[in-house]
């Protein structure tokens, strides 16, 4: 018999983390680009900004050349940022957080494995010509559940809530983590601490 899951977190009742969701508005449009295998993560966190920020969309692909959705956005270039490292971007620096002079109308994020972002990234030249902004200063990351190929990687909705305090010089969006960490918290409780030292031990905080 398949899981009840609940319709506002998409998280199975059992695991339902509603009590934690909050209600945020981003500085900006958040348009995130989904790889197809991250629907099937059962600790996805895009569900989550889903659930807690607006306004926000969610396109699911590899390939966006043929996305109208996408291609509207590219029509003023200008207006829009993206979260991913380059040779030529523009860097964050989070520990000197203050209100951003030009803030994008759209800031794009990536979700995916670091192996599938930049599958994303390869796939879609029209990306390239957009501002990219690399963010620097993010801390240890509190993805304790989930393996990261690349140091210092963090998760979507961390890389999200950076993004949205540093535009905002505020740390008003550190309430994403309330669900965020509910979250975690159940998948360790539900692997066993034996289990979860075993195979994460040395990413606890």
């Amino acid at each position: 018999m398949p899981r009840k899951i609940c319709e506002n977190c998409q998280r199975p009742i059992a695991v339902c983390i509603c009590e934690h969701l909050v209600s945020l508005e981003a500085p900006c449009k958040i348009v995130i680009l989904q790889h197809p295998s991250e629907q099937k993560q059962a600790l996805a966190t895009v569900p989550i900004l889903q659930a807690c920020l607006t306004p926000l969309t969610v396109l699911v692909g590899e390939d966006f050349t043929q996305s109208q959705a996408l291609l509207q956005l590219l029509h003023s270039p200008e207006d829009v940022a993206i979260v991913f490292p380059t040779d030529h971007g523009e860097v964050w620096d989070l520990e000197h957080v203050n209100p951003a002079l030009n803030i994008p109308k759209t800031l794009i994020v990536l979700d995916g494995t670091w192996r599938k972002a930049k599958l994303i990234w390869h796939k879609n030249p029209c990306l390239h010509s957009l501002k990219s902004v690399f963010l620097k200063g993010m801390g240890e990351s509190q993805y304790v559940v989930r393996s990261s190929s690349i140091e210092g990687g963090v998760s979507t909705l961390e890389a999200v809530m950076h993004s949205c305090n540093y535009l905002t010089g505020t740390q008003r969006f550190d309430p994403l983590l309330n669900p965020f960490n509910a979250m975690v918290d159940w998948q360790i409780k539900k692997m066993g601490k034996e289990t979860f030292l075993a195979h994460y031990g040395n990413k606890e905080n």
